[in-house]
């Protein structure tokens, strides 16, 4: 008897969920604290108090959503 075995649909590198930004256009802290003009060690400590940036873990690798333009 023979079993087939499904494979899952893997999401792609460059698309996102709807509303989410594209991984490649996540930012490096470093590039999150020049655009926003807060130092590296600001945006880790805020990170461990939770009250900093929206940001998400790839491993030990942190990114950050890029900021948003004022309308």
């Amino acid at each position: 008897m023979e079993q087939e075995i499904a494979m899952a649909s893997r999401p792609s590198k460059t698309s996102a969920p709807e509303g989410l930004p594209a991984p490649a256009e996540l930012l490096t802290p470093k590039e999150y604290g020049k655009a926003a003009k807060v130092s590296l060690s600001w945006l880790a400590k805020a990170r461990r108090r939770g009250d900093g940036p929206p940001f998400v873990r790839f491993g030990r690798s942190v990114r950050y959503f890029p900021l948003r333009k004022p309308e």
